[in-house]
């Protein structure tokens, strides 16, 4: 009977402690989605992003200057030292692109010269909030960003960008590698996020096109929900792999169906958006750049 209550107290325990844990995830988890509620509210004009300003869609000139404005500021509210990309290209058939990538540098703490980025474009598609398609990303990239820099050893250096007219021939990241490549910096990897709003099946899977088989293994590695691999190519990585860039896209289950079926339309909207899938999304990400900046 004694062995028998000795049972039931460690059975107890360990309930307790179960119960514990599963506590202290649901907590982080809703810390993160109420930051990043907030950021995708405001990009997709739910909520007004300066004053009473709402945006409508991330397209038009004007709307796309107060993004890069909101992005530079964010930036810089975590400690950061934001820049600005500005680009006014045209292209052989005379168009004229005027632009900013917005970016900022978290330096290594041991001298390092190599650095990996990790990016989302910020603009949309004309007519649409672009929620999924791309604030989820965005979101997701300054949680991380903001994460990094209180890492108390960083043997790289991390370059947080967030693109502009990716929805007009890429130009924002073609405009943005071309600068990696005039300042010669040493480019270890490329990260770059999409369309990670939408989770119809709840399962949390990820899915991932990468360059070679260390990054997408570093992400299998920190991921506890299922993980795809995407065989066919997109335009964003073949800007990025065709320059000698290793890469990785990370995304929904886009090779499944399961993405949002607003994405480039009016109903890209706040509400489709699935946060705890986003959430444990950024998590998964986190966890794989201080893997990254810890070896």
């Amino acid at each position: 009977m004694k062995l028998y209550k000795f049972k039931a107290l460690l059975l107890f325990i360990f309930c307790i402690q179960i119960s514990m844990a599963q506590s202290l995830d649901e907590a982080k988890e809703a810390e993160i989605i109420n930051i990043q509620k907030d950021i995708v509210g405001k990009l997709t004009g739910h909520t007004p992003i300066k004053g009473k300003k709402k945006l409508s869609s991330r397209a038009s000139a004007s709307e796309r200057r107060i993004t890069a404005d909101y992005l530079f500021n964010s930036l810089k509210e975590i400690g950061l030292n934001p820049k600005r990309n500005n680009y006014n290209v045209q292209d052989k058939k005379g168009t004229q692109y005027t632009g900013s990538n917005i970016y900022a540098e978290i330096p290594a703490t041991n001298g390092s010269d190599e650095y990996i980025v990790l990016g989302a474009h910020y603009d949309t598609a004309k007519d649409s909030p672009g929620a999924v398609h791309n604030a989820t990303g965005i979101a997701l990239t300054l949680y991380v960003s903001e994460k990094l820099t209180k890492l108390a050893n960083r043997n790289i250096n991390f370059m947080i960008v967030f693109f502009d007219q990716q929805e007009t021939n890429m130009i924002g990241c073609r405009m943005f590698v071309k600068k990696l490549q005039d300042d010669k910096y040493n480019v270890n990897s490329m990260h770059r996020v999409d369309y990670v709003g939408w989770d119809n099946d709840e399962d949390r899977a990820i899915e991932l096109l990468a360059s070679n088989i260390s990054l997408e293994s570093a992400y299998r590695l920190e991921s506890s929900v299922p993980v795809f691999k995407r065989r066919v190519s997109t335009p964003e990585t073949r800007v990025f792999s065709t320059l000698g860039y290793e890469t990785i896209t990370i995304t929904a289950e886009l090779m499944n169906g399961d993405n949002s079926p607003y994405v480039h339309q009016s109903e890209d909207k706040y509400t489709t958006v699935n946060f705890k899938y986003l959430a444990s999304t950024s998590q998964i990400v986190y966890k794989v750049m201080r893997y990254l900046a810890e070896n």
